[in-house]
């Protein structure tokens, strides 16, 4: 699904990439369940994330000390984050954060529909990551109408720049 990808697997095969006969498919975004949706300037100020909190390669650590360091910010209080998500992390993760009145913190997974309905109500999505051959999650964001903000890292510039998104 990425040129990233392929290049470990085949490297694994000690196959050179551009001796390979591959073509990249990237992954299919359900473009009538996540439609675009334009958002007001307003909307920037409402942030959301949806991840596992499974691993560390979730980069959930970085949304959280995102933001924290937000926190001290004059606009901070402007801002609204919904952080969505489950795993054996996810307490330890948002414990700095659980504090803020202006962060929602929703333990558990959704189904593609509520994902869905949950984008037309955010501007931003908060997506870090620390490895990433996909970003499906991320993708089906844009198609919403969402700007995503992640990482300059593995895959993640084969699918975005700073024409659509944010890239630490």
């Amino acid at each position: 699904v990425s040129a990233k990808q392929a290049g470990e697997a085949l490297s694994d095969l000690r196959v050179r990439p551009e001796t390979a006969a591959a073509v990249i498919i990237p992954n299919y975004i359900n473009g009538e369940l996540f439609g675009y949706v334009k958002k007001a300037p307003e909307m920037r100020k409402r942030i959301l994330s949806i991840r596992p909190f499974a691993s560390s390669v979730y980069a959930n650590d970085l949304s959280v000390e995102a933001i924290r360091l937000l926190a001290h910010e004059p606009f901070f209080d402007n801002l609204t984050f919904r952080i969505v998500g489950d795993g054996p992390l996810f307490d330890e993760t948002v414990e700095p954060i659980r504090h803020l009145p202006n962060v929602e913190l929703t333990r558990g997974f959704l189904t593609q529909r509520e994902i869905a309905r949950l984008h037309k109500e955010y501007g931003v999505f908060l997506v870090p990551s620390r490895m990433d051959s996909q970003g499906v999650s991320r993708d089906e964001a844009m198609a919403s109408g969402l700007v995503p903000v992640t990482t300059r890292i593995a895959a993640i510039p084969e699918f975005v720049d700073e024409q659509c998104a944010f890239l630490a």
